[in-house]
């Protein structure tokens, strides 16, 4: 009897949890689950590609990058999250609902993740605490309601966190976390912070048998660094992202200029608060969360009570490790609007670390401050939450009815050619290469009939869709004074209104 009520008190609190975060879901579910914006189809697409034939290259492609790097090549984003959705279509079949219900896995695993960490370091209280922090923290329910990386990089990173501090030392725990650290670096590169993060953790804590972890976790990722990361980060597609521009230049003075350059354009975006809504509420929540943080740990100096506090130091140095690396290469080589999704990543850690800061801090604040600076946290981050989901909903509803337009407008033409196009040419058409699979797609046009012939060097393009103002279609008009023909290769097989569309010449 004893038992049995045992068993009902661990597990009641991970159903109340699991029940918690249905609920959310329920309510902030889209109207349909499809792929509304441009990243998902990549994802999706590579994640079918790997399950059909374990093949990790691309069906989306950019001229630029097949004149660079050439055809065919990999998805410019490492193929963790395509792998873990490869898992999911294997289980629930190839098809658009497959990975939301994966990302709704991965989401309740994090959660419950947090409330055994929360639990671990303090008591089930924080976290339970920590778990609903994270569960109404702007970007949460958004991206669960996506085919997006940053919540299976979120799960993944509680793993590490969970084997981290919860398991004891072992060969076999250093060996799991080469394994977790290494499909983290697959889905987000620079979570590969988690490897000096946490041998950083395991030499200062010095448990017993510490060094067969460490040995361990040195020997796993290195030999899976060596055999797979190295190999599948190899042959991948050239995306035009500031790092990439900035560190191509060969100039050491220049990439420097552009690095403070890009800085300081990243400065602006973070103060402008009014122009970037969402990302103002998001950075502020940050702040919110982490002073906290910070002001524990400047407490427990203050008063020598670091040692006391141990595992939430430890926890505190993890967590900055990870995070102001990632800040400040987001705000030398990226651009800080694009950055604040990538750094959602870390929400887990600061939910919990803020949590448990606060309940740590008790004893000075008394607990009806403590209850009230806890409320207000949640009554901000809802309000933080909401304003956030409606506007990124709206994104996601203008985006996808850009991609049904362009594929849908393609698909008619292609059901009239007398042939099936394997590679066709069309700007921003992403979704067709999923509509249309295993059709691939060229999404980023050549800017001149030069490009277009070097592009042909590496590919054969079958079919070409312009429009009336791209700068090719206007080059071909004034070098060839002929519609009909576009580089005296493909020929004109259809017109709709002001798109033109040219199938390739058999010679």
């Amino acid at each position: 009897m004893k038992t049995c009520k045992n068993l009902l008190t661990n597990i009641f609190p991970y159903v109340l949890l699991l029940m918690m975060t249905a609920i959310a879901l329920y309510f902030t579910r889209p109207v349909s689950l499809q792929i509304r914006w441009n990243d998902e189809t990549l994802y999706y697409t590579v994640a079918q590609n790997i399950v059909r034939h374990f093949d990790f290259n691309s069906n989306h492609y950019l001229a630029s990058s097949i004149i660079q790097k050439g055809y065919p090549t990999k998805d410019t984003h490492l193929p963790g999250y395509p792998l873990i959705l490869a898992v999911g279509f294997l289980i629930g079949g190839i098809n658009e609902r497959t990975p939301f219900f994966v990302n709704y896995f991965l989401l309740i695993l994090t959660i419950f993740l947090i409330f055994t960490v929360g639990r671990f370091i303090a008591n089930q209280w924080v976290g339970f605490g920590a778990s609903l922090i994270y569960l109404i923290y702007p970007y949460t329910l958004i991206l669960t309601h996506s085919v997006m990386t940053e919540i299976s990089a979120a799960a993944v990173i509680m793993v590490v966190v969970a084997l981290l501090f919860v398991q004891k030392e072992s060969f076999l725990k250093g060996i799991f976390l080469g394994l977790v650290i290494a499909l983290a670096y697959l889905i987000k590169p620079f979570l590969l912070t988690l490897f000096p993060a946490s041998i950083a953790v395991l030499w200062i804590e010095k448990n017993q048998h510490y060094k067969k972890t460490l040995l361990s976790l040195l020997f796993s990722f290195g030999l899976l660094f060596v055999t797979v990361l190295i190999p599948l980060s190899q042959n991948q597609e050239i995306y035009p992202y500031a790092a990439t521009i900035i560190l191509s230049q060969s100039n050491l003075t220049d990439m420097l200029r552009m690095i403070w350059e890009n800085f300081l354009f990243n400065c602006t975006l973070i103060i402008n608060f009014k122009k970037f809504s969402v990302y103002g509420t998001i950075t502020i929540s940050m702040l919110v969360l982490w002073s906290i943080n910070l002001a524990v740990l400047a407490t427990a100096s203050y008063q020598k009570k670091l040692q006391e506090w141990q595992k939430y130091t430890n926890l505190s140095i993890f967590s900055l490790i990870n995070f102001l690396s990632a800040l400040l290469a987001f705000l030398l080589l990226y651009q800080y609007i694009n950055a604040t999704r990538g750094l959602a990543v870390f929400s887990p850690l600061m939910a919990i670390l803020s949590v448990t800061g606060l309940w740590l801090l008790t004893p000075q604040l008394k607990i009806k401050k403590v209850v009230a600076i806890g409320l207000s946290i949640c009554l901000y981050l809802s309000y933080s939450n909401f304003v956030t989901f409606h506007l990124l909903r709206q994104t996601q509803q203008r985006q996808y009815q850009r991609l049904s337009t362009n594929s849908s407008r393609l698909e008619k033409v292609i059901s009239k050619l007398p042939i099936q196009p394997q590679v066709v040419m069309s700007e921003k058409n992403l979704y067709l290469a999923i509509a249309n699979y295993p059709t691939q797609v060229i999404w980023q046009l050549p800017q001149t009939l030069h490009e277009l012939r070097e592009v042909e060097k590496k590919v054969r393009v079958e079919l070409i869709e312009l429009k009336d103002s791209d700068p090719i279609f206007q080059e071909n008009l004034q070098v060839y004074q002929n519609l009909n023909l576009l580089n005296n290769r493909y020929i004109l097989q259809y017109q709709d209104q002001n798109f033109y569309y040219y199938l390739r010449l058999d010679k």
